[in-house]
């Protein structure tokens, strides 16, 4: 905006009524009535502003019931409509009463005649101007309309029937009655002025007017058959100057020559709003005003438009400014002008070289002459959807600056219009490359923001053509498809008229290809064989979509990092298979974008001759992590200065200060350990130093945008000395156990946005009881049970059923599966105290009806148990706590059923 923009003040001729017109208030049906013949703009305003949002359709609608539910639901249209009747019967033989005694006769049967007519004419043309037009522009034109013609007609046929009737007009004489010619001319003089005034086209005025004038001629040409030239004459300069108000603009004129500091463009139209002769002052105020700021020029042109007919200067002072325009900033001009215009045949004028005189003709045909002629022609082609020629238009502004932007919106919108299916929609994507290369500012960045919306979704289409796996292409298809979605429900906020209705087209012609192309695909998928998305059956980590049910521990971790201060350690334990690097794994993809996330797997510890090439292995991966992240920290760790604690301490000593240098109280740096009981084992095997762990300690106690994260089996009280001496008091522990019965399900029956099978629930619920959510075996049955499916697809092709039932589970659990499972099964066993085992193997023989803990005791001294009752409590916490067994209301048990099983199994063996 321009920086002399204070200069300009913008207009506010917009009604000052701050609620809805009460059907109590006497004053307010006076308001109407004054709206109706001094102020019909307001009408349209009152409806616009009061009734409901939902309501306020501009498009008409398709039957009458809609029509009916619209118009009975809103109260504030039902007032109106009631008002309007109220004032039609009301008005008319009040002023009557008036005349009459004034000696002037009175038809009462042409008065109630005129009454009824108006009545009529609310009703009829509401409802057929709201079901073509819509609410706003049908209940306006419907209430001023009728309320003009049942008040004007009551007068006219009560006053000409009264002075017929006084003139004792009889026999042939009445029926060529130039009384009968002046009923019909007056009538249908006010109801087009009104309507025309009413309907927000502003040149109808002119055209109804002119018409209006010629009626009036006729009349009294019949008149002075009959009366003379004087009353004719009389009649037809009294119908001229009611038609085209000149009483309001003699009125003007009076108050300008009286009051001359009063020119201002502000106070005009207050005085006359429906005088469409030109006010002096106007056209040159507004052409300051566009001079000084053109925006705040062209919303005041666009106010006058809409609570004036002042539109023969409005349309003169814009032609003008734009013919003056430098080719720099023409294009910039025009933009502002097309962006919601109150009347869009301001646009279509400005296309012309024809004169003022035409404007209210939608077939003017558009001049591309000059560049500001060519661009309005572009942009009312748009508002006509008429693609192909706005191509045409704006192809003549493409050397201005921004031409080449609105040309390749232009085409790109006619290209889109025109797509057909889904391969022409795939091409658009190179076609659309130059939203990539458009310099700034740019024109129309709301157009531009859909358009790129668009893009995508072309990107998505050629990706589904390429595509060769059936699932992919679908995918595509689908996030297509969600990209048009997200479009059809935003778009409307950012993106301006008139492109936003084309725009929408083409999202919707788009979404119609798509959504029969993924249909298409979805056939083929279900003619083939299901991916089997079941990742963690391999005892590998699961990252990415498959990754699921660990949203609580996920954001545990991130709270503590989160905190101020100095990063915490965090000590993550569960037993053997339960997620723990899967969830370090994760870790990064989930983190802050200021931290920096570092994993080393202690497995390699195994490998390490001493403790400084463990710390080089450190060093080198924090190096990685920085400087990927953009980070200047030297050169890569040098393995000679790794040699043994001490120099390998320093060195790291060192590393750590260049990047404590960039670091700050928002970025931290976390290293993750995986596995890391495996330090301790190389402690016992004396290739770790044991002061390693004190070290580790005392850089996380240096740099408090250093964060520690341990994952392992134990909790500090069940590892070794070194641990408990160097962590105690100072870290967090974090247990990762089974998962939630809502996340078992969810890994069960959606492991993959794409998967396509069913489970049934008896067989989801026969997987929680046999697994209790531990992930690896969920994950290993479900395995198991989609492979068994493809199996019998390939057997049965697509008759298979694609849902897995109870019956399917039997065949899986064979001594295959607990072979295959014997890792998970054995690292358990094996990591469980003599005591452990020895309670696990009395548990075990009980399928159903576990004991009570008392039954328990007594079954396990009688089997050798050591008879101390803090040893039988001591090793069901340790149970308890190793994920083994659970405590329910009816006894002690296993967790997994699948556990027990397998334990029960190397009983017998």
């Amino acid at each position: 905006m321009n920086e002399n923009a204070n200069e300009v003040p913008l207009l506010d001729l917009a009604p000052k009524l701050k609620r809805p017109l009460s059907l109590w208030n006497p004053l307010d049906y006076l308001r109407l009535l004054f709206w109706v013949f001094f102020f019909p703009q307001a009408i349209r305003w009152y409806v616009e502003t009061f009734v409901k949002p939902d309501y306020r359709n501009e498009e008409g609608f398709k039957d009458f019931k809609e029509f009916r539910k619209v118009v009975w639901d809103d109260p504030i249209i039902q007032k109106l409509i009631l008002q309007a009747v109220v004032i039609i019967l009301t008005a008319a033989p009040g002023i009557c009463f008036i005349l009459r005694e004034f000696n002037i006769p009175i038809n009462w049967y042409g008065v109630v005649g005129g009454l009824a007519f108006g009545v009529v004419v609310v009703v009829v043309v509401v409802v057929w101007a709201v079901m073509t037009e819509g609410v706003v522009e049908g209940v306006a034109v419907g209430v001023t309309t009728g309320v003009a013609i049942g008040v004007a007609g009551g007068l006219v046929f009560g006053v000409v029937y009264g002075m017929k009737q006084d003139l004792s007009m009889t026999g042939d004489d009445a029926k060529s009655s130039p009384f009968m010619i002046a009923i019909f001319g007056v009538a249908l003089v006010v109801g087009f002025i009104v309507f025309g005034m009413t309907g927000g086209l502003a040149g109808n005025t002119v055209l109804l007017a002119l018409a209006s004038v010629f009626l009036a001629g006729i009349v009294s040409f019949q008149l002075s058959k009959k009366l003379g030239m004087k009353i004719s004459l009389a009649v037809l300069l009294a119908s001229i100057a009611i038609i085209i108000r000149l009483s309001e603009y003699f009125m003007v004129m009076f108050y300008l020559t009286f009051f001359p500091n009063a020119k201002k463009i502000e106070v005009l139209p207050h005085l006359g709003r429906i005088i469409f002769l030109p006010l002096p002052g106007i056209k040159k105020q507004l052409e300051n005003q566009l001079n000084t700021d053109w925006e705040i020029g062209v919303q005041n042109a666009n106010i006058l438009l809409t609570y004036s007919l002042q539109f023969i200067p409005v349309v003169k002072a814009i032609k003008l400014k734009l013919s003056q325009s430098s080719r720099a900033i023409v294009l910039a001009r025009i933009s502002t002008l097309a962006i919601k215009p109150h009347d869009w045949q301001l646009i279509l004028v400005l296309s012309s070289k024809k004169p003022i005189v035409v404007y209210w003709k939608e077939n003017l045909m558009q001049d591309h002459d000059t560049p500001a002629r060519a661009a309005c022609a572009g942009f009312w082609l748009w508002h006509k959807n008429e693609s192909a020629k706005a191509v045409e238009a704006f192809s003549v502004v493409r050397d201005l600056p921004h031409g080449l932007e609105i040309y390749s919106i232009a085409n790109t919108i006619d290209k889109g219009i025109n797509s057909a299916n889904t391969k022409t929609i795939a091409a658009m994507e190179v076609d659309m490359n130059w939203l990539d290369s458009l310099p700034d500012p740019e024109l129309r960045p709301g157009t531009l923001r859909a358009l790129r919306m668009l893009h995508s979704v072309a990107g998505e289409a050629r990706v589904a053509l390429n595509a060769r796996a059936p699932l992919n292409r679908s995918a595509a298809i689908n996030r297509a498809v969600a990209d048009l979605t997200k479009l059809f429900e935003t778009g409307g906020s950012f993106c301006p008229d008139p492109e936003w209705p084309l725009i929408q087209d083409i999202a919707r012609k788009w979404k119609e290809i798509l959504n029969l192309e993924g249909g298409v695909i979805g056939e083929e998928v279900l003619r083939q064989a299901v991916s089997n998305p079941y990742e963690g059956y391999s005892g590998l980590p699961v990252t990415g979509a498959s990754f699921t049910g660990r949203t609580g521990i996920m954001s545990q971790i991130e709270t503590h990092w989160t905190v101020g201060g100095h990063m915490p350690v965090l000590i993550l334990y569960g037993h053997r298979r339960m997620g723990k690097t899967s969830v370090l794994r994760n870790l990064s993809q989930n983190t802050d974008l200021n931290n920096l996330y570092v994993y080393l797997d202690m497995q390699n510890a195994g490998w390490v001759e001493h403790t400084g090439q463990l710390l080089l292995d450190f060093a080198e991966a924090v190096h990685k992590a920085v400087s990927q992240s953009g980070l200047d920290t030297g050169p890569s760790p040098d393995h000679t200065d790794y040699s043994g604690l001490d120099i390998a301490r320093r060195s790291l000593n060192t590393f750590l200060d260049r990047i404590d240098a960039h670091m700050t109280e928002t970025k931290h740096l976390i290293l993750a350990v995986d596995e890391f009981e495996l330090i301790e084992q190389g402690i016992r095997e004396k290739r770790i130093d044991p002061g390693l762990l004190p070290y580790l300690r005392s850089i996380n106690q240096q740099y408090p945008w250093l964060g520690l994260i341990f994952a392992g089996l134990h909790t500090l009280d069940e590892m070794g000395r070194d641990y408990r001496s160097a962590f105690y008091g100072q870290a967090h522990y974090l247990r990762l156990g089974y998962l939630t019965r809502e996340d078992a399900l969810r890994l069960i029956t959606q492991p993959h946005p794409d998967f396509a099978l069913e489970y049934d629930d008896a067989l989801i619920d026969e997987i929680h009881r046999l697994t209790f959510g531990q992930p690896y075996l969920v994950q290993l049955l479900c395995w198991e049970l989609v492979n068994r499916w493809n199996d019998r697809f390939l057997e049965h092709g697509e008759s298979t059923p694609r849902i897995l039932i109870i019956d399917d589970l039997t065949p899986v659990l064979t001594p295959d599966f607990y072979q295959g499972a014997g890792y998970y099964f054995e690292g358990v066993w094996s990591n469980a105290t003599e005591n452990e085992q020895h309670l696990m193997r009395i548990l075990a023989k009980y399928e159903t009806n576990p004991p009570p803990k008392h039954e328990l005791e007594t079954e396990a001294k009688k089997s050798g148990f050591p008879t101390a009752p803090e040893i039988m409590e001591e090793t069901l916490k340790l149970l308890t706590r190793h994920d083994i067994i659970t405590e329910t209301e009816t006894g002690v048990r296993f967790a997994s059923e699948l556990m027990r099983r397998w334990v029960e199994k190397q009983g017998k063996e």
